[in-house]
């Protein structure tokens, strides 16, 4: 018998310890469920930045917030809109120092020069994962004097996906209060009661499932719904590729059982 079945088999067996009073009188199972979909990612996230350097950074400020406004208007003509746009812009400064020598007639004269640099970036969420779209609008970009970079994908609207994985992980409990109460002999009733928390747990790809697991939001929501989760999903191989979102959706379900 494997150590995951014994945990699984131990926790019932305290959950059914502890609710019941008498062979003959109702009791109650407790399981967790977990349900995971993945659904494409629906927002591209794409960072663009401009530099520009002179003798001093009021200057270098000047000539970068005007370049980056350019590039503003590149983008909405490609078809961004405003609200695509995220408002707040970073700003960078960078000091360099050069030794310039100029060699005339067998003579060096060497210089220090002393160049200022601002940076400013701006991040896009463009409402689409269209390699084309994507391509359009970068290139404008480009064409205005920014340098442009893809940072990730994102998905604003998870509603579909959120219905998915809280389907499959009712039926994930479903399916495992059901195997309880048959190792027990017992007869399982319909679920009395549903705790689940107030988010589901999304995850962007690319990634892998062993990464996944260990970050701190999901191993906080998996130890509030189960103590004793699910071990070898920890070390499955599933990817969620560049582009996609992983739904995971997790239910706490109180079901009555009794002797048969």
């Amino acid at each position: 018998m494997s150590s995951k079945l014994i945990l699984w088999m131990c926790l019932a067996a305290l959950v059914l310890c502890a609710s019941s009073q008498a062979q003959d009188k109702d009791s109650s199972l407790r399981v967790t469920g977990v349900g995971s979909v993945q659904v494409p990612a629906d927002t591209t996230i794409i960072a663009f930045y401009v530099q520009n350097s002179s003798h001093n950074f009021t200057a270098a400020e000047e000539a970068a917030s005007l370049k980056l406004n350019q590039t503003v208007e590149a983008l909405l003509a490609a078809g961004v809109t405003e609200e695509e746009i995220a408002s707040h812009r970073s700003e960078g400064r960078i000091r360099s120092h050069k030794v310039i020598c100029t060699t005339v007639n067998n003579t060096t004269d060497c210089q220090d020069v002393m160049i200022d640099a601002a940076t400013m970036r701006m991040v896009v969420k463009l409402k689409s994962i269209d390699a084309n779209q994507t391509r359009k609008v970068m290139d404008a970009a480009e064409a205005a004097g920014a340098d442009a970079a893809i940072w990730g994908y994102e998905l604003s609207d998870p509603k579909s996906g959120i219905d998915q994985a809280r389907k499959k992980a009712l039926e994930n409990a479903k399916a495992k209060a059901e195997y309880y109460a048959s190792s027990y002999d017992l007869s399982l009733g319909e679920s009395m009661q549903i705790e689940e928390p107030e988010y589901p747990d999304i995850e962007m790809g690319p990634s892998y499932s062993w990464d996944r697991h260990w970050r701190m939001g999901r191993m906080h929501w998996m130890h509030w719904m189960d103590p004793f989760s699910e071990m070898d999903s920890f070390w499955g191989d599933g990817y969620i590729p560049e582009g996609m979102a992983e739904v995971t959706a997790y239910v706490r379900v109180s079901y009555p059982v009794q002797s048969r």
